[in-house]
């Protein structure tokens, strides 16, 4: 079965969707068959990937919903190996109804188990908050990758996660791993860069990645452009970068569990 990775972290800003779209489209590169799922409401998954809302008839939602099944809203992309799954803008009605689908917490793991059969990866974007969809989500992956941009903040937000993927795997999930906490717009010249990743190695040192991403002005250059940085020039060092975390992945790198003694 494919491997389901859910990106999470319950803060904006730090490059999750910029990372769950171009490690999809790194791994779809390298011959993986890969699915991205868009569970943020925000839907920029979509805006990367050049669909627009016209085009998309039925989505995430609609499955969750049961109006739909998961076959009739996979979207075909440029990329070969890659398919997606969007979710369209909702109304404030739509994302109050949203909410309540999602308290049932086993639903979209299982209607999504069935089908990562088909896959290698399946990548899941979740919003930026840790209720509702990210709740299921975390309980229907296999393992989460936790995008970190340097910054208090951004450790605040780690440490919340990480207690919170106790609870998960304590409750719901018992396999869940963490796949690695990945550093993003990283400057290797900076004080806050170089005092994050200090930080987070002495309270979490097997869990980060050996690949960081670089802060690049393509990566802003190709979100002006709405094209994934991967696509738009793959010379890029933050292209490079995400290519080469998807070969750390598919090394089948080692993960840790994480039990409710996980000592912090």
């Amino acid at each position: 079965m494919g491997k389901i990775i859910a990106v999470a972290i319950p803060k904006g800003g730090v490059g999750k969707t910029t990372t769950a779209v171009n490690l999809s489209i790194a791994f779809a590169l390298s011959g993986k068959r890969t699915l991205l799922i868009d569970l943020d409401p925000a839907g920029s998954c979509s805006t990367s990937l050049s669909f627009n809302s016209d085009g998309i008839k039925e989505d995430i939602f609609s499955v969750l919903q049961f109006s739909a099944s998961l076959q009739q809203v996979i979207h075909k992309t440029d990329v070969q190996n890659l398919e997606f799954i969007p979710i369209k803008q909702l109304s404030f009605t739509d994302e109050v109804r949203l909410g309540k689908i999602s308290s049932n917490e086993q639903l979209l793991s299982n209607i999504l188990r069935p089908e990562a059969f088909s896959y290698d990866h399946v990548i899941i974007d979740c919003p930026p908050y840790l209720v509702g969809t990210t709740n299921a989500a975390l309980i229907a992956a296999d393992s989460v990758i936790i995008p970190i941009a340097p910054g208090q903040f951004s450790l605040n937000a780690v440490k919340k996660i990480i207690e919170h993927l106790k609870t998960i795997k304590r409750s719901y999930n018992s396999k869940l791993k963490v796949e690695g906490i990945l550093l993003t717009m990283y400057e290797f010249s900076t004080k806050v860069s170089f005092s994050t990743k200090k930080e987070l190695f002495k309270k979490y040192p097997n869990f980060i990645f050996n690949t960081a991403i670089p802060k690049n002005v393509t990566v802003g250059e190709a979100t002006l452009n709405n094209k994934p940085v991967v696509l738009y020039d793959q010379n890029a060092r933050a292209s490079q970068a995400y290519l080469k975390l998807a070969e750390e992945i598919t090394r089948n790198r080692e993960v840790f569990y994480l039990s409710p003694t996980f000592d912090e």
